[in-house]
């Protein structure tokens, strides 16, 4: 039986071609990481759908990002393709999925987001910056050094951070919104 070079349109073929480029696995291994077994999200309706769906999106960015600062040689590409998604999904398209009251379950929003609406709004503002910020450092090369705490939160010291670096700003910014609004269940 002799085998034949796949030149079809099926996804296979598109799985190879998708697979050449950096940038497109970096794609495909975002959207891949959002599938997986039924959970709380499969019940889910509505605005707490769509938020759920765009957090699950944010997360898949920041991963496909992580797996290039960690690289040896990371691919500026990919991390801009992620870093757009994650500015794309932050700021106030962050906020249009946090409509008051919305808690309806199986929601994972604390009711302090809306007490604390400014401070929400700052580290969803904050986490557009800092997405802009990666495209801009992307090709900065890594350090291995912990950010400075004290960086300003500008775009122009961003774009001029070792690409890991913001990385690990940007990541605390989640953590800090994960850990005062984020019922994790």
């Amino acid at each position: 039986m002799t085998h034949k070079p796949n030149t079809g349109t099926g996804f296979g073929f598109f799985l190879t071609r998708a697979l050449k480029t950096p940038a497109a696995s970096a794609i495909l291994l975002a959207v891949l990481a959002g599938t997986g077994p039924a959970n709380a999200h499969d019940k889910a309706t509505g605005v707490v759908k769509q938020r759920m769906d765009a957090m699950k999106m944010l997360a898949g960015s920041m991963k496909a990002i992580a797996g290039q600062v960690k690289s040896p040689s990371p691919d500026p590409d990919a991390i801009s393709v992620a870093a757009r998604a994650l500015r794309d999904h932050a700021g106030d398209a962050m906020l249009v999925g946090f409509p008051e009251g919305s808690l309806q379950d199986p929601t994972e929003a604390r009711p302090k987001i809306w007490k604390e609406w400014e401070r929400f709004t700052e580290l969803a503002d904050r986490l557009a910056l800092q997405g802009q910020g990666l495209i801009l450092a992307a090709a900065n090369p890594p350090s291995g050094a912990a950010p400075d705490p004290s960086t300003p939160h500008k775009l122009e010291s961003y774009a001029t951070l070792p690409v890991d670096e913001l990385f690990l700003l940007t990541a605390k910014t989640c953590s800090a919104c994960h850990q005062d609004y984020r019922i994790k269940n």
